[in-house]
């Protein structure tokens, strides 16, 4: 069903995913031993519950990544990275034995070669019944993994056969979901007989392969097989394929050729909607715990990356300007009012802070109580161009933060008056995401961020304050005022800053 493929010792090695599950660490007692320091001796074990496929920190020292974020429990995708120390472990989705397309090992005897298309199938009057019956056992299914292992079921349930096959096209390969029966061992089909169903998009029944296929040097050492193929085609092209086999001649008949090309027309809706489904709930998933943190159309389009490329991109060095926002006397604020109040007034104003930051195209970064810091040109995606206009996107949120507060006040009685200090500074920080997929993090770190946070504390409350490099960067609709060189605590050398007096008339 799946397989976990690693590099150790500069070989390659793959570990077949079994119901007992596979332990990782650095003992010899594990399945996978990973022998280096940073890895525990018990480090993690991936098993299933159920159908679907879980990874487990064993309470490591060091923590395990999937897909570059560090998580404690886990359930794994095919194409997931599982990174433990200095170990890539590589997950797939897929049947555990390898199937080999080979006519070397494997050659099907065919007595006529005759072909048929399966977009136009002679199928029983009789048989109508019994495929209804398996549309509806399809369409009750919605897990991927499900649908893949119910197909099969009722192939060899229609058609009973030695050996069964279900694969799926991923890229050029064409990946093994289902061999039944379940083995270890590797098993060969025959390339022709694939090529044939897979490019003409043809049912085929062999029997005697020196008519069909005469001219391979394999036929004379090959073992005598029978053979269906049956391609899942959507839209005319072959998604994958169904094969049957059993060893010798004339084991399959034209109806049973027929009966599994249709069962393959019904999977292939069923398999391609199931697919559909999970990618659109992996998604939506992620993209539910990305607007948490960031803009509403950000988070789309880095759902939509992370769905199209399985991961999210390295951290890396860029220009943001970073915002910090504080409540001016919150504590004594606090004091004076019941918890249930101070919760009150609390969310009341970050949900407002926040709506004016996912306005201006930023990224909340955290609530630090009731302080708020935000980055404003970052995340930017891999293919996206640079966002040249991010300083002047943060002081203009800091401007409209500034009359929400305000806005807010006047509504509020006047014991819970507070004023917000803000600070901005622009230059090149470290960001990237941290966390699991489930509590993900996107921050900045450098000094340019301490910079802007020393800029909030500085300034006067109900002003915003900017370092030299936005006050640089923005355009000349916004009026400022020098402040002079401050000195900002945690740092040596002084810091010229500006006070952002407000927006030039139009």
């Amino acid at each position: 069903m799946a397989r976990i493929s690693v590099v150790i010792n500069n070989e390659y090695r793959t570990f077949a995913l079994t119901d007992r599950g596979i332990n990782i660490g650095r003992q010899l007692d594990n399945d996978i031993v990973l022998n280096h320091a940073i890895v525990s001796r018990h480090h993690a074990q991936i098993g299933f519950r159920g159908r679907q496929v879980w990874l487990q920190d064993l309470d490591s020292r060091n923590g395990v990544f999937v897909n570059r974020l560090r998580v404690k429990s886990e359930q794994l995708y095919d194409g997931d990275t599982v990174t433990i120390g200095p170990f890539d472990l590589a997950f797939e989705d897929r049947a555990a034995q390898s199937v080999v397309l080979d006519d070397n090992r494997y050659f099907p005897l065919q007595a006529d070669g005759r072909t048929i298309r399966s977009t136009d199938l002679p199928v029983q009057p009789g048989d109508l019944q019994e495929f209804y019956h398996i549309g509806m056992r399809l369409n009750q299914v919605v897990g991927f993994r499900e649908v893949l292992e119910l197909v099969m079921d009722e192939v060899m349930r229609i058609v009973p056969a030695q050996r069964g096959f279900l694969l799926l096209r991923k890229g050029a390969e064409l990946v093994p979901m289902v061999v039944l029966p379940a083995g270890h061992e590797e098993v060969a089909i025959s390339s022709t007989l694939v090529r044939k169903a897979v490019e003409g998009g043809e049912a085929v029944l062999t029997r005697d392969a020196r008519l069909d296929f005469a001219g391979s040097d394999s036929i004379i050492s090959a073992n005598i097989r029978s053979a269906i193929c049956a391609p899942l085609l959507m839209h005319g092209n072959a998604i994958g394929l169904i094969v049957l086999d059993s060893p010798g001649r004339e084991k399959f008949t034209e109806r049973d050729r027929d009966l599994v090309a249709a069962i393959a027309n019904q999977a292939a809706v069923a398999i391609e909607r199931s697919r559909l489904t999970e990618e659109l709930r992996q998604q939506g998933q992620l993209r539910q715990n990305l607007e948490r943190f960031l803009s509403p159309n950000v988070a789309q389009a880095l759902a939509r990356y992370v769905s199209q490329y399985g991961t999210l991109w390295e951290a890396q060095e860029q220009l943001v300007t970073v915002l910090f926002a504080d409540v001016k006397g919150f504590t004594s604020l606090s004091e004076r009012m019941s918890p249930h109040e101070v919760q009150d007034l609390l969310n009341e104003y970050l949900h407002e802070m926040t709506d004016v930051i996912f306005k201006h195209q930023g990224t909340l970064d955290k609530y630090i109580g009731d302080g708020i810091m935000a980055i404003f040109g970052a995340p930017q995606l891999p293919d996206d161009p640079p966002n040249e206009h991010h300083a002047d996107q943060a002081v203009a949120a800091a401007l409209e933060m500034q009359a929400a507060q305000k806005r807010l006040i006047d509504k509020w009685d006047p014991s819970k008056s507070f004023s917000i200090r803000i600070g901005i500074n622009t230059g090149t920080a470290y960001t990237g995401f941290f966390g699991t997929m489930h509590r993900l993090e996107y921050t900045a770190i450098g000094d340019m961020v301490n910079t802007a946070s020393r800029l909030e504390a500085a300034a006067e409350p109900g002003s915003v304050f900017i370092g030299d490099d936005t006050c640089q960067m923005i355009s000349d609709t916004f009026i400022v005022q020098e402040m002079g060189e401050l000195h900002l605590k945690g740092k040596e050398q002084r810091v010229r800053a500006y006070k952002v007096l407000g927006k030039q008339a139009i």
